[in-house]
């Protein structure tokens, strides 16, 4: 797997978060993920729906098509008998037959790669997504499991050009979701022109000031989760 950080960017994310909890007793998390979903459904579908419009498509443009016969043509009675009839409808269904088969292996592989897949995926479905994987990454990086719930995960969906800000219960009651939502939106900003990294030491500067406004350093402070930046 392509790492999508330099072991610089780690180091340097590693060191904000270090920074940002040092004037707070909340716990920053990092996590960023090549892709949520592999979408592989879409390409199936998309030759799936090819196949049911080829015979429709053949009927309107290419009629002519299914009386052509891909093994060539055989002698029959001029004057068209039942034989003939059967005959020729067999092999009408064998060429659209194949017609079909053809198509929905170039469709899907034509639909195949990611760049593609992502493009035709719905983008609720693509969010939701995104949304579902960022709080299963919450709970199993242990961020529910703080002293105080003061847990906030900043999460990056690659293929899904996404961020998402988590917080905990004890910070989301002291904190405005329209708060979060303007530190996602400089980082997704920052991500667009090639800086992630840069942006992730923004935010998590950002959320690191916000966190110590509410919640100040402990008199013994503990570190109860690691100060790292993960891949997926």
């Amino acid at each position: 797997m392509t790492r999508v950080l330099t072991q610089d960017d780690h180091r340097r994310i590693a060191a904000a978060i270090t920074a940002a909890e040092t004037n707070t007793s909340g716990e920053i998390y990092c996590v960023v993920s090549h892709a949520v979903a592999s979408y592989r459904w879409i390409p199936v579908t998309l030759g799936a729906v090819a196949v049911l419009l080829t015979p429709v498509l053949i009927g309107l443009l290419a009629s002519g098509l299914l009386h052509a016969s891909l093994f060539g043509a055989d002698w029959s009675s001029g004057n068209f008998s039942q034989v003939d009839m059967v005959s020729g409808l067999r092999k009408g269904l064998l060429t659209l037959s194949l017609i079909q088969i053809a198509v929905f292996t170039v469709v899907t592989a034509l639909s195949w790669p990611r760049r593609v897949r992502l493009w035709f995926a719905p983008s609720p479905m693509r969010r939701h997504k995104v949304m579902l994987t960022a709080h299963s990454q919450f709970l199993a990086q242990g961020l529910q499991q703080t002293a105080d719930r003061t847990g906030l995960l900043i999460f990056i969906a690659m293929a899904e050009r996404q961020a998402v800000l988590i917080a905990d219960e004890g910070i989301n009651a002291k904190v405005e979701q329209q708060v979060w939502d303007d530190t996602v939106t400089d980082l997704t900003k920052a991500a667009a022109t090639g800086r992630l990294a840069d942006g992730l030491i923004a935010a998590i500067g950002q959320c690191g000031g916000l966190l110590a406004q509410h919640f100040p350093p402990e008199s013994q402070p503990r570190n109860q989760l690691p100060n790292r930046v993960v891949e997926l």
